[in-house]
């Protein structure tokens, strides 16, 4: 009998360990670099996929970093970066003949809004007046032109003061009346009781949140960047349809109230790109600025600019 017991918890314990090794190590997860140009709602996949585990589930220790575009580029072809999300950025410096494509894009909206003082209540009341942009032939100054332009004011009516990053600021001081604001500095002016007048989601397509990378790499580490796409189209297709599980993530990211997070998904919601891939109207409005901005004689084509192979053997994974 005595045996017997003995033989049992012999048993028991040898099925434990098999189920539930001791030695049992957590999967090891590989670094994965995501730079940002900075912390905005363009990057809200990013932060869903970290925050939910979706990355980890692929494999990855998702690291979000800001760096600005050089250094992001550099970091690129040195290898201490996989991915750089400045969709813009990545486009003109491959059109201009550095080793970088595209290989997908997260948004195909932009989150930018005219912000104007509170007694302003239209647009047509910015005839006239100076409004805050950028730089010159930036894209916050196009997208600014572009609403503008849609709510019927010529670009003879109204003049642009260039400002940069302050813009924000200048409007709070009244140095201008108004001003393109992104969409977390458009938050902080509704609080204040500012007006928004127009939505550039509302009248433009364009690329934004998309996946950079160096030409070499995209060989050299194709399976790893094969999950890593997987990974950031599953992300993109939660932050687009779970709200959720979303405007959590977005409260802890950017210390924002219930009300306030629910307009800020609102803006990003309508532009995630579930498969990935820009619109004919985002790609034409990309291509445009860029043969513009940079002096180009014809058009860009696609492929100085994108490298969709990966997104491809994706979706004939799935057929």
């Amino acid at each position: 009998m005595k045996c017997g017991r003995s033989w049992l918890v012999a048993l028991t314990v040898i099925l434990f360990l098999d189920i539930f090794p001791v030695d049992a190590q957590p999967k090891k997860l590989r670094p994965l670099r995501i730079a940002l140009p900075s912390h905005t709602i363009a990057g809200t996949h990013f932060y869903v996929g970290k925050a939910l585990g979706i990355y980890e589930h692929y494999g990855f220790d998702a690291q979000l970093l800001v760096l600005e575009p050089r250094a992001a580029l550099a970091a690129l072809t040195t290898g201490d970066l996989d991915f750089y999300t400045a969709t813009g950025t990545s486009t003109r410096s491959a059109l201009r003949g550095a080793p970088v494509r595209v290989l997908m894009v997260g948004l195909n909206r932009p989150d930018h809004v005219l912000v104007a003082s509170k007694e302003i209540t239209s647009v047509d009341q910015l005839r006239g007046k100076v409004i805050g942009g950028y730089t010159a032939n930036a894209t916050v100054n196009v997208l600014l032109m572009e609403m503008l332009r849609k709510k019927g004011l010529k670009t003879d009516d109204y003049k642009i003061l260039n400002i940069g990053t302050a813009r924000f600021g200048a409007l709070i001081s009244g140095t201008v009346p108004a001003a393109a604001l992104n969409g977390l500095e458009t938050v902080k002016a509704l609080r204040l009781g500012y007006r928004a007048l127009a939505r550039a989601a509302d009248e433009v397509e364009l690329a934004t949140g998309g996946l950079g990378a160096f030409v070499g790499s995209i060989q050299t580490k194709r399976d790893v960047f094969r999950s890593a796409l997987q990974a950031t189209l599953e992300s993109i297709r939660v932050a687009a349809t779970q709200r959720e599980k979303v405007l959590p993530v977005l409260m802890k990211q950017f210390s924002l109230n219930q009300e306030d997070v629910g307009f800020v998904y609102d803006i990003v919601q309508k532009g995630f790109a579930l498969d990935g891939r820009p619109t004919p109207g985002s790609q034409k409005f990309e291509f445009d600025l860029a043969q513009k901005e940079m002096g180009l004689k014809e058009p860009p084509r696609p492929e100085q600019v994108y490298d969709f192979s990966l997104l491809d053997e994706l979706a004939a994974a799935k057929r």
